[in-house]
């Protein structure tokens, strides 16, 4: 992760990757960077963890637990025909709609307020804020943080205000209650919550029960209302079909009119028969000329074959006898002539009788023809008596029309208004039959049952989710730490600044000796003198041909470490065994002296001032053989002491005296000291505090430096944390240190 750029305030100089969550650009996310940032920011993380946590646990312990009790309700699909009869109201049809609907009247406050009726909700204190008494102290409620005191006694409401608290006391009760359909099914739960968990049983059993037994009512209460309509208008169209019967009966008394019920009159009936009997005779008429002449033109073609031929003839019995003896006599002739002669007696007997039959058979045709003429002339006499008579009675059925037009009005509406009864009447039947019969439209599938556990709070999950959510925000803070984060941390860092080389690592001195500078002695081998005389050989191979012989030791800002690092350079030179010498040049707060357990009564100050010999004033540290020249009391101004030729004069008495001289200076960029001396010595070392100095103050300072010619040599990092340090991954020789100190032996 690069950190955000420093162009306002530090020139436009870019951190690096500091954090190490994320490579490069587009190298994705980077594994170990993350691992880096968790062992970095552990602490925060887990802490705002556990406290969330804790806070979490706190405000479960607050809240009274929820039970949750759920019954199951079927609508039907089927319904039970005990008679075959149909429903005043209809049952229920199974789609997405009707469950919906039905979803709603159980989430209705109507039957909430049944509910809350049933089971005297109004006298529990869940329900009835008025019921409920000092509950002491809750951290999540205000009110209880100071006590309370007992409330006075309640007035009787007024009408507006009971019809407020039943409002408000269904409305809890309805909140109470959760309604969902199962998917793909018919089934309905019905749930309820409470802090009790029998009392949410009996809320999701009652509400279950009286869904189904208010159903049962609405079909009652529809199907007597249905009873009482249908009773009422059976007895209006019973009076309706009685009145028109009688106005048709009346009228037909009235008109003379006597006939069938389809209102057809005597006089029609009978026009009726005759046309029916005048067509009949006409037809028999016609039958009977046609056989009158088909015998007066058979008989005048001559011969009886064609008459005998005829219909008529063959009818006739008699004929029909003459014509069987007549075929007798001609066989019996054929037989006599195969065997006599034709003048044999018993031939001529046999022809004489059938010339008899033939003249028989003759005079009968001509009875049966004077037969037909006779019944020609009697059809056509009841053709003509018919036909008189039909136009007498069509007279009387012309005369009595407009009076059976009437008759059939009156007639079809006195039909109409029984039919119109008669379905009433067997609809009230049905009725009144269905009102014992009524069926519910759903069921109770399953009852709820007593809760064990609650269902509110979950407190593992909760504190799951709380835990989750504080490590979430630990590491979002984390984070925003990391971004806001604009110290120096790493030797890559310092350089990119313009702060030259990084010399040295100086790691935070972990003691207990009553000066950390003392580690140099107590603690050869350890991390802090290694870096010591890491500095120092980084200054002597500088420039191998001319290596510094002055060095000033400065930073930004106090309490950087500037003096620390002074005394333990100048004592790793002092047992390298170089002629050393360090010189307080901080006559404003100095601190060597402190550093090293010497006075400061004679020092840089009397020697600049002649009060003092430079012999008188130097101190040796016995443990070293190091030479020391406090700062001394009583400067007035430090910035033109340290521009005097008396201080010039000394340091050159210093370089021909010394092998390695180091100057511990104030603050480089608030105050001129620094500054004077910085254009008098070879090298300047600046100090850097670890994660502590911001970015633009040891900017600022750099180019301070750089713009009174200062020569800078390179930058300390001081008072380093190397575990924390080698958790950032920079890969410098920091890392090396805290890693790998037992191997190098410098492990403090």
């Amino acid at each position: 992760m690069y950190m955000p750029s420093l162009a306002g305030a530090t020139g436009g100089v870019e951190r690096e990757p500091a954090s190490g969550m994320f490579g490069g650009e587009g190298a994705g996310i980077d594994l170990s960077g993350l691992l880096l940032f968790a062992k970095r920011r552990w602490k925060i993380i887990l802490g705002t963890a556990v406290i969330v946590a804790v806070l979490t646990a706190l405000a479960l312990l607050q809240v009274k637990p929820r039970y949750s009790a759920t019954a199951s309700v079927a609508v039907q699909t089927q319904k039970t025909q005990v008679v075959n009869i149909q429903d005043v109201m209809s049952g229920l049809a199974p789609d997405q709609a009707t469950m919906e609907t039905q979803a709603s009247i159980l989430r209705s406050r109507r039957l909430a307020g049944l509910v809350a009726d049933k089971l005297h909700l109004d006298q529990v204190p869940e329900f009835n804020p008025a019921m409920r008494k000092g509950d002491g102290f809750s951290i999540l409620r205000p009110s209880t943080w100071f006590g309370s005191s007992d409330a006075a006694p309640k007035k009787q409401p007024t009408a507006l205000e009971a019809s407020r608290e039943r409002a408000s006391l269904v409305a809890r009760v309805a909140d109470a209650i959760t309604v969902a359909a199962v998917p793909r099914s018919y089934v309905l739960t019905v749930t309820a919550t409470s802090e009790s968990p029998q009392l949410a049983a009996e809320i999701a059993n009652s509400l279950a029960d009286i869904y189904i037994t208010d159903g049962i009512a609405a079909k009652y209460d529809a199907t007597k209302k249905a009873s009482a309509y249908l009773s009422q208008r059976v007895d209006e169209l019973r009076a309706q079909a009685v009145a028109t019967d009688r106005a048709a009966e009346g009228y037909r008394a009235r008109a003379g009119l006597v006939g069938s019920d389809q209102g057809s009159t005597v006089a029609s009936q009978q026009m009726s028969q005759l046309n029916s009997q005048l067509i009949m005779a006409r037809a028999e008429r016609a039958a009977k000329e046609a056989q009158l002449q088909q015998l007066r033109r058979l008989r005048a073609g001559g011969g009886d074959g064609g008459v005998e031929a005829s219909g008529a003839i063959l009818q006739s019995p008699v004929i029909q006898q003459l014509r069987s003896q007549e075929g007798e006599v001609v066989r019996k002739i054929g037989e006599l002539r195969s065997t006599y002669g034709e003048r044999h007696p018993k031939i001529i007997n046999a022809e004489a009788e059938l010339r008899d039959l033939r003249a028989k058979i003759s005079d009968e045709v001509g009875k049966v023809a004077a037969s037909t003429a006779n019944d020609v002339a009697i059809e056509r006499a009841r053709e003509a008596t018919l036909s008189a008579s039909l136009g007498q009675v069509e007279n009387a059925v012309s005369a009595g029309g407009s009076a059976g037009v009437r008759l059939r009005e009156l007639q079809r509406e006195s039909d109409a208004n029984k039919s119109i009864y008669e379905v009433f009447l067997n609809r009230l039947k049905e009725t009144n039959q269905q009102v014992d019969l009524q069926q519910a439209d759903a069921r109770v599938v399953s009852g709820a049952d007593i809760p064990l556990g609650p269902s509110f709070p979950k407190v593992r999950q909760t504190l799951a989710v709380a835990i989750l959510l504080g490590l979430l925000g630990g590491c979002a803070l984390a984070f925003a730490l990391e971004r806001l984060d604009n110290t120096v941390r790493s030797a890559t860092l310092l350089e990119n600044l313009g702060g030259g080389a990084t010399l040295a690592f100086l790691p935070t001195v972990k003691t207990d000796l009553e000066r950390p500078e003392d580690v140099v002695l107590e603690r050869p081998a350890s991390m802090v003198p290694e870096a010591l005389r890491t500095l120092r050989s980084s200054l002597a191979l500088a420039d191998v041909d001319n290596p510094p012989q002055m060095v000033m030791l400065s930073s930004s800002v106090p309490g950087e470490g500037k003096t620390f690092t002074s005394v333990g350079l100048a004592r790793v030179s002092a047992q390298a065994g170089a002629r050393t010498i360090l010189m307080d040049c901080d006559t404003r707060h100095p601190r060597v002296h402190k550093a090293l357990g010497f006075d400061n009564e004679v020092g840089l100050v009397q020697v600049l001032s002649g009060t003092a010999a430079l012999e008188d004033a130097l101190q040796v540290d016995s443990a070293t053989g190091l030479h020391v020249l406090s700062a001394g009391k009583g400067a007035v101004n430090p910035a033109d002491m340290l521009r005097s030729d008396q201080m010039m004069r000394l340091l050159q008495r210093l370089r021909d005296e010394y092998q390695f001289i180091v100057i511990d200076s104030p603050p480089f960029a608030p105050l001129t000291d620094s500054q004077i001396l910085a254009k008098v010595v070879d090298k300047l070392i600046l100090v850097v505090r670890w994660g502590e100095t911001p970015l633009p103050v040891v900017q600022s300072t750099i180019k301070q430096m750089r713009r009174v010619g200062a020569p800078l040599a390179g930058s300390v990092l001081s008072q380093v944390n190397v575990l924390r340090h080698a958790k950032y991954g920079f890969g410098d020789y920091g890392y090396h240190y805290s890693k790998y100190s037992e191997y190098y032996g410098t492990a403090s």
